[in-house]
């Protein structure tokens, strides 16, 4: 662990593969929004290019900043802002002690003025949920280090880093982000066009005249 920096694995250079990707799982946790009420993050990942931040203690969540922060890697933010809302940012504060999430929500009124109003829902406290399965399978092997991971619209893993980013892995996040924004505007516009109201009530009048006249 010294020799690396406190890393459980080094990024790797390009995205993964999209048919052999892992998807990350649903956790449910508490965020900013002052609802109060146990908020899912597959909704807030789903159709989005979203860099996920994923830290259990203020070491890790150092970690991940030198990653994801403004002054460690502007590119990254640049290339959010830049995206029309198509990338986004998520923080996942994992903690299991009781004692300590109540600390933390005790602070959760300085994280918003911190993160802004429009991020209060990307920000999530999880308490549980998180098993040694989900750990093994997306690579949490360490619960003391900080993970970040790149998932497409679909919610699938295509990047990930761990420990004090690298100069090349925080390069490889921005490109990584960069094409992957690409990637979900091509197929937004391979959507078809939603049908206008007037033909759609169109089409539902001539399936009823159709009804009709087969009942006569």
């Amino acid at each position: 662990m010294r020799l690396h920096k406190g890393k459980s694995f080094l990024a790797p250079p390009r995205l993964f593969k999209a048919e052999r990707a892992l998807f990350f799982p649903n956790f449910q946790g508490q965020t900013l929004v002052k609802d109060k009420k146990p908020k899912d993050t597959t909704p807030v990942l789903e159709d989005k290019v979203s860099v996920v931040c994923v830290f259990s203690s203020a070491w890790a969540e150092n970690q991940v900043a030198t990653f994801a922060a403004q002054k460690n890697n502007p590119e990254l933010l640049e290339a959010v802002k830049g995206s029309g809302g198509l990338a986004q940012i998520v923080q996942v504060n994992v903690e299991e002690n009781a004692l300590k999430a109540m600390l933390i929500k005790f602070f959760m009124g300085s994280l918003r003025r911190t993160l802004g109003k429009d991020n209060w829902g990307r920000y999530f406290l999880v308490r549980r949920g998180i098993t040694d399965e989900i750990r093994d399978a997306v690579g949490l092997l360490n619960s003391k280090v900080g993970y970040v991971y790149l998932l497409d619209g679909e919610c699938r893993i295509r990047w990930a880093g761990s420990g004090d980013a690298e100069v090349d892995e925080r390069e490889g996040l921005v490109k990584g982000v960069k094409r992957l924004v690409e990637e979900l505007k091509m197929k937004q516009k391979e959507k078809p066009a939603p049908m206008p109201q007037t033909q759609i009530s169109e089409a539902k009048d001539a399936k009823a005249q159709k009804v009709v006249a087969s009942a006569v």
